[in-house]
Parts: C-alpha cells; structure tokens; sequence
C-alpha cells in the first residue's frame, strides 16, 4: 500500500468562502481575495503558509471571509492544483446547475 504523501510538505494556499455570496475565494499576495485559484498565493509549505492564515483569519473576524484554511497544492501545474479531490471540485466551481425562474 502506498504511503500518503506528507501534506506539510506540500505547498498550500489560503481558501475560504465570501461572507456576502457565499462564493470559494483565494487569498491572493496582495491580501485580498479572488474566485480565481490561479490567482492565490502558494506558499511553499504549511509552516510558511501559516502567516497568510493568519492573516485570512484576521479577515474573518472583520466579516470579509468564513472559515479561511489551507489547501495542500501540486505548484508545478498553473494554476496550482489542489492535492484533495474535495478542493478540486471546490476550484471547479459550483456542482450544480442553477434552476431556471418558474
């Protein structure tokens, strides 16, 4: 059985959710946030992404963002390719189609 890969290790960008819409969103390295993964900021590893967390969380407790975490990155790709199936689909955007109006 193969090992799972040391998530640490890895590089990691911030996401979190818009507090107004709702919306994924991506700390970018001007500290503001984006819909566009291709648009964050990749720190190199967890530890040195715990300071753009920080930051995110500061954020969060101003009502800009929910929930802010880190996301494990493949950075070799452009954009950076999430390692979680879970923030593949996250990145894709939303999984449903929206109804239209009766």
């Amino acid at each position: 059985m193969a090992k799972a890969p040391k998530l640490k290790d890895q590089a990691h960008i911030v996401t979190a959710n818009h507090l107004t819409g709702g919306d994924v969103v991506y700390l970018t390295a001007r500290n503001d946030w984006s819909r566009d993964i291709a648009a964050a900021f990749v720190a190199p590893n967890a530890e040195a992404a715990a300071a753009w967390l920080t930051e995110a969380e500061a954020q969060a407790a101003r009502n800009i963002v929910v929930a802010p975490y880190l996301v494990p990155v493949d950075a070799s790709t452009t954009p950076p390719r999430p390692i979680q199936f879970r923030e593949r689909i996250r990145a894709a955007g939303p999984t449903t189609e929206q109804q239209p109006a009766a």
